[in-house]
């Protein structure tokens, strides 16, 4: 029995599917699909994690073309990856109550009022940004402003 007849009979054994087995190894679902099919021998790579998820399995069995392979249904050991404490830039911030609000209601005015308002073809800034009606009550101030236009130019305003 070859090496891909046995890693097809450990996931029928484990009762797994492929996508299931290629996520309890690490490794990308295209990889088993690839092996099941015969398109592509299995790696080592792909060996070792194997046989670090299924330490039942002995490393001989599994490789020797002339053993079968006996395998004990147990519950696979799950390779994952390490987990960041970093967020990454994708990652959903929640906003705390004030700032969502306030900020929510400047942004559906500004999209509102660049809706409303009609397109120009001559060099006119690409973005314009409507100040809310109402700013007394918040903390944050204005920095600066860029204007982009659409020859590749840019100006910068900052309050006085």
């Amino acid at each position: 029995m070859n090496l891909s007849a046995k890693i097809e009979l450990l996931i029928q054994a484990k009762k797994l599917s492929a996508s299931q087995f290629a996520d309890t190894l690490g490794i990308p679902r295209s990889s088993i699909s690839h092996i099941l099919s015969g398109r592509n021998k299995p790696s080592l790579d792909v060996v070792q994690k194997i046989l670090i998820a299924f330490p039942e399995i002995p490393a001989e069995e599994l490789l020797d073309d002339k053993r079968d392979l006996s395998i004990a249904v147990s519950a696979p050991k799950v390779v994952a990856a390490p987990i960041t404490a970093t967020p990454s830039l994708f990652d959903a911030v929640t906003p705390s109550a004030p700032e969502s609000s306030v900020t929510n209601l400047a942004e559906q005015t500004i999209v509102q009022s660049n809706l409303r308002r009609p397109r120009e073809s001559s060099q006119k800034a690409s973005l314009t940004v409507a100040a809310p009606a109402t700013t007394t009550h918040l903390a944050k101030k204005i920095e600066r402003v860029l204007i982009f236009y659409t020859d590749g130019t840019f100006s910068e305003s900052k309050p006085q």
